[in-house]
């Protein structure tokens, strides 16, 4: 079963740039798995946040990702600069995304 999930994360004031560069780094990186069908980062409109937008196989995939290293890397350039992460909805996707 497919397996979604959208997040919403927050930079330290001055910081969302960087996080930026972080999250993108990760979507081009997860879109090489196997298992990531759609790793989407966005900005929102509404405030400092950077929403991200996952698809994968199933919830195992996206678990497994979280074991690589170059995610632990990124998780650990992120920490110092996160202020907030929100997981904003878990959904199964249905048709195209």
């Amino acid at each position: 079963m497919a397996y979604g999930m959208i997040g919403k994360l927050t930079a330290i004031q001055g910081e969302r740039e960087t996080l930026l560069a972080i999250l993108l780094e990760a979507a081009t990186a997860m879109e090489q798995e196997a298992g990531c069908e759609a790793y989407r980062v966005s900005v929102s409109l509404d405030d400092d946040a950077i929403v991200v937008y996952e698809v994968w196989t199933s919830e195992a995939a996206h678990q497994q990702s979280l074991a690589l290293p170059v995610t632990k890397r990124l998780i650990d350039q992120a920490k110092p600069i996160l202020a907030g992460v929100e997981q904003m909805v878990t959904f199964e996707p249905k048709g195209t995304y």
